[in-house]
């Protein structure tokens, strides 16, 4: 399982913000977890699961992503199924647990037979992946470290069974 991104700070800044940001009225330690979701930081992301690429240099902006995986870990725990969508189209990543596997299917591209890969590693993947991102965003924006989106988005990849996995069956 791969799910990486690459940096762009040319996409740092939505383009409704550009002025503001030239004008140094943009402040990333006060902005609204909306707005860091869908103005900000588009990079390219890569989702591969065993060799099917589910995303491939897609452009989501980076914060959102990672809200959405976080958000996925929290749905497979509470009710075993989520899905990874994109407001920008109507894409969707649909996850399914089957025992202790998480399997991959979407709307669009699906592979003709659906990945599966250990829940505790999706899981693993997912929080390196923010893990990498948020540090990523504060080294490059030091005033990211202050908003507290960010809180947010570590208490939403937090394991709150510790090393246990707490996914439904």
């Amino acid at each position: 399982m791969k799910i990486k991104f690459t940096p762009d700070r040319s996409s740092d800044i939505g383009s409704g913000y550009q002025r503001a940001w030239q004008a140094g009225r943009v402040d990333l330690a006060v902005l609204s977890t909306t707005d860091l979701r869908y103005a900000f930081f588009e990079y390219p992301v890569d989702f591969i699961v065993d060799g099917h690429a589910f995303l491939t240099a897609a452009r989501p902006p980076l914060i959102d992503i990672m809200f959405t995986l976080g958000r996925s870990l929290q749905s497979l725990r509470s009710t075993g199924a989520a899905d990874i969508d994109f407001t920008e189209n109507t894409y969707v990543i649909r996850l399914q647990l089957v025992g202790d596997r998480v399997r991959f299917t979407s709307s669009h591209r699906a592979p003709a037979v659906p990945p599966e890969w250990p829940v505790e590693d999706y899981a693993a993947a997912v929080r390196a992946f923010v893990a990498t991102g948020m540090a990523c965003l504060v080294e490059n924006h030091p005033a990211l470290a202050e908003n507290p989106a960010l809180d947010e988005l570590r208490a939403l990849v937090s394991d709150p069974a510790g090393a246990g996995s707490g996914y439904q069956d």
